[in-house]
């Protein structure tokens, strides 16, 4: 074996595999859009103290026993399109909220709804050198729609929130922790002190959407 032909060999073989793997790369840079749009849906747990909405309910219970002494939490769904850019992205959507309150001996349960289309932003800050994904952070604005044992209040309300973007094939995850305020003062109760239907709390979930990949660097 002629060992003076080693070094350039392995020199040969070192090249070709920097070839492959920069127009590997370049095949994989091509793949990232710079805008993508599709439909999703999500799911959340939240919770919340809305006090005029349990004064209501433990001045109505007196003579009977719950399961839980006060409403505390609630559970959401959504369905959103989302509009994905380079670095960031709005999603017009539509959510439902509600807090049951489980009964044993009474009358019924109590179940507090909230209906709430609104507009959402984040900004996105990239993670890795893929471009992938994505630390977000935004907000935006909803129309609270809520009802309680025939009482009715609407109030535009603001979220904050973060989480984080993670893209795969032609699916999108977004695990997320917000902040909702959601108050409306226009409703009266007539068997309580506190007149307000309040979904204000912290919420945290899960969104799925459907686009192919947005590169959120330079792509």
């Amino acid at each position: 074996m002629n060992k003076s032909l080693q070094p350039s060999a392995l020199i040969r073989t070192l090249t070709v595999c920097l070839v492959i793997l920069s127009f590997t790369a370049r095949l994989n840079a091509q793949d990232y859009k710079k805008f993508a749009f599709g439909p999703g849906f999500g799911i959340g747990i939240g919770g919340f103290n809305p006090v005029g909405v349990n004064e209501y309910i433990d001045r109505d219970l007196t003579n009977y026993i719950t399961i839980n002494t006060d409403l505390y939490m609630y559970e959401t769904a959504n369905f959103f399109l989302n509009f994905k850019f380079k670095w960031f992205d709005v999603t017009p959507l539509v959510e439902y909220a509600i807090g049951p309150k489980i009964v044993v001996g009474g009358n019924g349960n109590y179940f507090f709804n909230r209906l709430s289309p609104g507009v959402l932003a984040d900004f996105f800050i990239p993670m890795g050198r893929s471009g992938k994904n994505a630390f977000f952070i935004g907000g935006g604005a909803q129309l609270h729609m809520m009802s309680f044992e025939g009482y009715e209040g609407q109030t535009i309300g603001y979220r904050a929130q973060m989480g984080f973007d993670i893209q795969f094939g032609k699916s999108n995850v977004q695990p997320y922790l917000a902040f909702n305020l959601a108050k409306a003062t226009d409703v009266i109760f007539s068997n309580t002190s506190n007149r307000d239907l309040d979904y204000t709390g912290g919420q945290i979930g899960v969104n799925f959407s459907f686009h192919k990949i947005v590169g959120h660097r330079g792509f």
